[in-house]
């Protein structure tokens, strides 16, 4: 049940003492993200009398609603806004541009969270803040672990679906930049490891001859990806110009110049 008055820690101005109340008992409880059912069972009010304390805190700046019945205090959305966001969205992880731009492969300040998830869930807009949510089937939904206090794709998975959707990470030549910076220091083994598991032989040979080209990785690291190399010629860049030369070792067709990047 709520503490009362005595107990508040923060002067909600602009609140009611019910309000004001609601707004610390969810503090002191630890919510990150909650809805009528975490309110009600705070409160015993009943639901018609919670959704429109959510609504009028809402309106008034307390709270911002993530989604349909998901709120979060004000506060909290600002300055942890990665854990408000995969706690909202489950299942989801953090990854492309957004995770390399936390890793430091990026020097681009990213303001769009770019999440993946198993399901097929529409782009959220909070404020000024956008959350793009990219499906993966679920054998590809791995990779990642929260011990940031979110949930956010390893650097090694994190250039991985990168590469696998380049528009979502500035396309192929900020995808090399981020390859180069932060290829060192990858755990080389599990990248080979995620990247075997993820199941796009098209991917290995994009990703096996931009490794050998720019000179990153081991020489058996190389002969176990071209070992799994697409069986078909396939653009190193989906999105790029004409073909201007073909590698049979990785079956690639070269359609950018990759050493003047």
């Amino acid at each position: 049940m709520m503490k009362n008055s005595q107990e508040q820690s923060i002067n909600y101005k602009t609140t009611s003492k019910n309000e004001a109340r609601l707004l610390e008992t969810i503090r002191s409880e630890g919510l990150l993200t909650f809805g009528v059912d975490e309110v009600k069972a705070l409160t015993g009010w009943k639901k018609t009398r919670v959704h429109n304390t959510l609504s009028t805190l809402t309106k008034k700046g307390h709270l911002v609603k993530i989604k349909r019945n998901t709120y979060t205090l004000e506060n909290e959305f600002f300055e942890k806004t990665f854990e408000v966001i995969t706690d909202a969205i489950k299942p989801s992880y953090i990854s492309f541009w957004t995770a390399l731009s936390y890793y430091g492969f990026t020097e681009q300040q990213v303001n769009t969270i770019q999440l993946v998830s198993t399901k097929q869930l529409k782009e959220l807009k909070i404020g000024s803040k956008s959350i793009t949510i990219t499906t993966f089937k679920p054998s590809r939904f791995f990779g990642y672990d929260n011990s940031q206090g979110f949930v956010l794709a390893e650097k090694e998975k994190a250039l991985i679906d990168s590469l696998y959707q380049l528009e979502k990470c500035g396309g192929l030549e900020e995808y090399i930049k981020c390859l180069k910076n932060g290829y060192e220091g990858l755990d080389e083994q599990k990248f080979t490891k995620y990247l075997i598991r993820f199941e796009n032989r098209s991917l290995i040979s994009r990703t096996g001859f931009l490794l050998e080209e720019l000179g990153l990785a081991e020489k058996e690291t190389l002969k176990k990806l071209k070992e799994q190399r697409s069986k078909s010629y396939v653009l190193l860049d989906p999105g790029g110009d004409e073909i201007q030369d073909h590698n049979s070792d990785w079956n690639v067709k070269i359609n950018r110049e990759v050493q003047q990047i």
